[in-house]
């Protein structure tokens, strides 16, 4: 069941999946204020915690050259998949659930939301089937196929125009509804095209692809294991060459395990809306463990930028490298501000009016004092100068060791 979707099923909303809004049951997503409250914190802190981390990952994956890898390709769009559920889903979903208890943001954003939520989910999976095959590939066949960046790029490419292809049905059949002069994101399709759209979604972006992937890291684990006697008389180069792509895998995996773990009960739910007529199977178990669920879900929102800074050597290299960058960047631009000020600065001392420089005789006799207080303040400015030009060089060699 889609979220978006969960107040207009039970009573005091409406359910409108056949086309017209029928009053049912007792709504569970009433809360109270300390029940919202700690829902909608918990929420903002995923969408505080996701947009940052994800974008923090992407700058150092497309600004440090050295990371620029099939891997880290696919693990960009994977950031972007998941600041569009957490950027364009959680903040409309939070609203639209806890806080108004129906939806104020207009026909076209109930259609995109909505849009955009499966489009990033069905791409998330079909880009982590692609991760599984590139792991296997880098580790079971090193010598026979090897992905490039360039390949990766063209391969995401695809999977998006894919995940739009099969979202694009969630834009038409998305739309607002007006009940009791209160305005509802709802679906408008019968329900068994519900039944048959989910079941079909459901077997090729989720059982299919975590089945292959399974089959694929099991002959992972199986060609890690039969190597790992052999390391030991392997060349230093190769050693580190076997470790790196091992490190590697164990990544994709825990990002797949993650996936796997915060989605299965989002899915499990909704089958279950679908095809039990008994469920959700008490008021209790849906006020509790719906709001339970779907956090758990967009939580995965988060999860990876942390698996990458907390497993990968070379992420973490890569954003010191990024951060040491910046860090160069700012001092260059200060420094070359100084020196503009500096230069003004120094300009106005040694540029004098014609009439102080070049004092009128008085009387045929050249005014002495004022010709000494001019040297003076010339003596005075090329001491400042050089006094500046010390702190560029001190500024230089600060650059130059970072």
């Amino acid at each position: 069941m889609d979220a978006i979707n969960t107040t207009a099923i039970f009573n005091n909303t409406t359910s409108c999946d056949d086309g017209s809004c029928m009053p049912v049951g007792k709504n569970p997503f009433v809360f109270n204020k300390w029940e919202k409250t700690l829902i909608i914190l918990a929420n903002a802190a995923i969408f505080c915690l996701a947009i940052p981390a994800n974008g923090i990952v992407i700058a150092v994956i497309s600004r440090v050259q050295n990371v620029r890898t099939p891997t880290s390709t696919f693990l960009l769009n994977l950031c972007v998949a998941d600041i569009l559920i957490a950027s364009l889903y959680i903040p409309f979903i939070t609203v639209d659930m806890y806080i108004t208890s129906h939806w104020i943001f207009g026909d076209f954003m109930c259609r995109l939301v909505s849009f955009v939520f499966y489009l990033a989910t069905y791409f998330s999976i079909l880009l982590l089937t692609a991760i599984s095959v590139e792991r296997y590939i880098s580790v079971c066949l090193p010598k026979r196929l090897r992905l490039t960046a360039k390949k990766a790029f063209i391969t995401t490419v695809v999977l998006w125009l894919i995940a739009v292809c099969l979202a694009m049905p969630l834009f038409i059949v998305k739309t607002t509804k007006v009940h009791r002069q209160v305005e509802y994101c709802v679906l408008t399709w019968s329900k068994k095209s519900a039944k048959i759209y989910h079941t079909v979604a459901l077997t090729l972006f989720y059982i299919m692809p975590i089945a292959f992937m399974g089959m694929v890291y099991y002959k992972i684990g199986r060609k890690v294991w039969s190597s790992a006697n052999r390391t030991s008389s392997m060349k230093l180069s190769k050693k580190r060459s076997s470790h790196s792509k091992l490190r590697f895998t164990k990544i994709a995996l825990a990002i797949i395990l993650s996936f796997t773990i915060s989605w299965t009960p989002r899915n499990a739910t909704k089958t279950l809306h679908l095809f039990d007529k008994n469920f959700p199977y008490s008021y209790e178990f849906a006020h509790i463990v719906y709001p339970i669920i779907y956090w758990v879900a967009f939580s995965n929102c988060a999860v990876n930028p942390l698996i990458y800074c907390y497993m990968s050597q070379n992420f973490r290299k890569a954003f010191k490298i990024f951060r040491n960058r910046r860090t160069r960047s700012y001092l260059v631009e200060s420094m070359s501000v100084m020196s503009r000020s500096s230069s003004k600065r120094f300009s106005r001392r040694i540029q004098k009016p014609a009439d102080e420089t070049f004092p009128q005789e008085m009387n045929g006799v050249p005014n002495e004092q004022e010709d000494l207080h001019t040297n003076s303040e010339v003596r005075d400015g090329s001491q400042v100068s050089k006094h500046e030009m010390r702190n560029k060089k001190d500024l230089y060699l600060i650059v130059s060791a970072l």
